[in-house]
């Protein structure tokens, strides 16, 4: 905390007077250490305070400029005050829980009672003010993101404001772009999935970014509850297991079920690729997160089966060691999900030892060669047999690339022996 307070105090030196805000304090009074610490500034011009400071880039690409950079080892963001006063700033604030300030001296700001909230692990409106949602109807989303997130009750007055306002201001959900809906759903997806699926859904949201599932509610009530029971087990997940990949793990729990229940299943593969696609890019999610995704939809079904090694190999060069291992964990839980852990337990525990053994074998290549994938790039190749560049040179890399993850080659001297044999 001092360290902190001494940051305020150096901004301070320039002439500027300057407060911790936000999500800074929210965090700090939870016990937890911001990474980025976020200020607020009585400047109009960044410029100056970052000439004052000798530190600091003025970032003017959002809607209010930041200047940020670093001081006494704590990296920081700052903005000018929105408003006259530290007051006017935070009431502008769309939670209570964020409308707090520290000043350099210690003495907290907190005219809307966030502390309170805080102790209480209740959300509120920054002064139960509705026009906050008005302004920017995603608030809404980021309101129930950081309810489950944090496990916290909305306010009562809150959650009436909400819903009356979405009674009467659909058009305004409908109007924000698709892209905005997206980068705040990933926010509430990644950390609790299960929790935020059902907040949207108690509000009656979901309509606003995913119809397919709303409709799906409507006319298969268990397909619906099976999705949020698969994102019930995600959760759990993450919170016990590092998955890679997280956030197609997570997208991968929410469209699963996508397309059960409106094509005939000969054509649900494409069908499930294009929605999933769509949906997707509207949301501006990257496009290696997408392909993550639809991998995974592809390989996780084929696990409730035994896998030999090499078709795990096979698996593994054709998307990667991560897609692999997240789609043999997404097989787990949707099992889990339904009840059929005990049946599969046995297959699973074959699978996961299967690909262990391919997953420790591209290891070793690494460890041997200092981090290379493999133990002989192409150029090498042709030199060792002579051969000119073209189709033949990538044939051999992918054979060489199948015979290190089946146990064939272990060494450089192996794989120069494999080579000479074909």
């Amino acid at each position: 905390m001092h360290n902190y307070l001494d940051v305020l105090a150096k901004i301070e030196e320039t002439g500027a007077k300057a407060w911790l805000v936000g999500d800074t304090v929210r965090m700090l009074l939870m016990g937890v250490q911001p990474e980025v610490i976020t200020l607020a500034i009585d400047s109009d011009d960044m410029y100056s305070v970052a000439m004052a400071l000798g530190t600091g880039d003025v970032d003017s690409r959002g809607i209010y400029p930041a200047l940020r950079g670093e001081l006494l080892g704590v990296n920081f963001r700052a903005f000018s005050l929105r408003g006259a006063t530290i007051e006017d700033d935070l009431a502008q604030r769309d939670l209570s829980i964020e409308a707090i300030a520290l000043r350099s001296d210690g003495g907290i700001v907190d005219p809307f009672g966030g502390r309170f909230d805080i102790r209480n692990k209740v959300i509120r409106l920054t002064g139960d003010n509705v026009d906050l949602i008005n302004s920017d109807p995603l608030r809404i989303l980021r309101m129930l993101r950081f309810a489950a997130e944090f496990e916290m009750d909305i306010f009562w007055k809150t959650a009436s404001d909400v819903r009356s306002f979405l009674e009467e201001h659909a058009d305004h959900m409908r109007d924000i772009p698709m892209e905005r809906w997206g980068r705040e759903l990933m926010k509430g997806l990644v950390r609790r999935p299960y929790r935020f699926m059902r907040m949207c859904d108690s509000f009656r949201i979901i309509p606003f970014f995913l119809n397919e599932l709303e409709d799906m509610k409507k006319n298969h009530r268990e397909i619906f509850d099976h999705t949020l029971k698969v994102l019930e087990v995600i959760e759990k997940r993450l919170d016990t297991n590092k998955i890679m990949q997280s956030d197609a793990f997570v997208l991968a729990g929410l469209f699963n079920n996508i397309g059960l229940d409106s094509i005939e299943a000969k054509d649900r593969t494409k069908y499930t690729d294009r929605l999933i696609s769509d949906c997707m890019t509207r949301w501006n999610i990257a496009s290696e997160t997408i392909e993550e995704v639809i991998a995974i939809m592809h390989m996780y079904p084929k696990y409730y089966e035994p896998i030999s090694e090499p078709r795990f190999c096979k698996g593994v060069l054709e998307h990667s060691e991560e897609a692999v291992e997240v789609a043999l964990e997404f097989a787990k839980c949707v099992a889990e999900a339904q009840g059929k852990t005990e049946q599969y337990s046995d297959v699973f525990e074959s699978n996961t030892w299967n690909l262990r053994q391919v997953l420790r074998r591209f290891a070793n290549v690494r460890l041997q060669t200092e981090g290379a994938p493999r133990y002989m790039t192409g150029r090498e190749i042709m030199n060792l047999l002579q051969l000119k560049p073209g189709k033949r040179v990538g044939e051999l890399l992918d054979g060489l690339d199948f015979a290190v993850g089946t146990g064939i080659v272990n060494s450089r001297a192996k794989a120069e022996e494999w080579l000479k044999a074909q």
